[in-house]
């Protein structure tokens, strides 16, 4: 007992280390991020790896094709610098596309509270039901996952407040913009020729306009919408702007 007591403490030790680790760099800066990761342990979400492996401020592969990682459980860093640019509030809705191992959705399941609600959606059934089981394990079983074609978003909880990509996207996809309320924050890393930036839009009439953009890297979507490219004009304010109808 006493050295089960003992490894608990161990694995909080890290837990509550990579979160202050996050903080002081300054990736974590407000205090509902810096909650949800607290309360939320990564291991759950990674169970056949060792506590030290999980609490590396690394991304971890989790499932390959063809020798190429397919999915995974993304670096800790830009998972909170991601949150930080959605900004979410509780009673919000939210749409991932890319399940992962299912964390990411439950520190927005977090945030969100319980009224809100999280929806995420993976292309493979596989990745869709180990992130449920995961969730689950983590009393997260309210988040609603959903084996499917992310670049078609999921318009039965829709409209959403937040939409966010955990793989990279060469376009958006209409479908993102017509589930988005006005208003509303559609986050994204958004691959332009060489480059790969997490993007955060608003919602502003048939457009979306840029909030804000950090570096990133990530595995770009699979499905029918993989291999678009993006369309890009000038707009009337700096920024990246996007108009939605015929081009």
């Amino acid at each position: 007992m006493e050295k089960d007591n003992k490894g608990k403490r161990d694995v909080a030790g890290l837990h509550q280390g990579l979160v202050e680790q996050l903080v002081r760099v300054g990736n974590i800066r407000t205090t509902a991020v810096e909650a949800a990761f607290r309360a939320v342990p990564r291991h759950i979400f990674l169970p056949e790896l060792s506590a030290e492996e999980v609490y590396r401020d690394e991304a971890i592969a989790t499932k390959f094709l063809n020798g190429s990682a397919i999915s995974s459980s993304s670096q800790p860093a830009i998972m909170a610098i991601m949150l930080e640019q959605l900004e979410l509030q509780p009673g919000q809705r939210v749409l991932e596309i890319g399940a992962g191992t299912g964390y990411n959705a439950a520190l927005m399941a977090h945030i969100v509270g319980d009224t809100g609600r999280v929806v995420t959606v993976d292309l493979d059934d596989d990745t869709a039901q180990r992130a449920r089981e995961h969730l689950a394990a983590a009393g997260f079983d309210g988040v609603q996952v959903v084996c499917s074609d992310g670049g078609l978003g999921y318009a039965d909880a829709a409209p959403y407040d937040r939409i966010i990509l955990t793989v990279g996207a060469r376009d958006i996809m209409p479908a993102w913009h017509e589930q988005l309320k006005p208003g509303g924050r559609l986050l994204l890393p958004l691959s332009i020729r060489d480059t790969q930036l997490s993007v955060a839009f608003e919602k502003v009439g048939d457009h979306l306009a840029s909030l804000s953009a950090r570096a990133a890297g990530f595995m770009l979507l699979r499905g029918a919408f993989g291999e678009s490219g993006i369309h890009t004009q000038p707009g009337p304010d700096p920024g990246l702007y996007l108009q939605f109808g015929e081009r």
